[in-house]
């Protein structure tokens, strides 16, 4: 239940972020990058 409700935040931060950004300031790319950084288990 937990990760669900989860998933749904990240979903909506995600979905206001710009699509078509500046190719070298991809924020939507950089915001999943930093996400999956911090929620690595394996990097614990």
């Amino acid at each position: 239940m937990m990760l669900n409700s989860w998933a749904g935040i990240v979903k909506t931060i995600l979905k206001r972020l710009p699509k078509n950004d500046y190719p070298v300031l991809n924020t939507r790319l950089f915001v999943l990058i930093w996400l999956h950084l911090i929620f690595d288990q394996s990097l614990g």
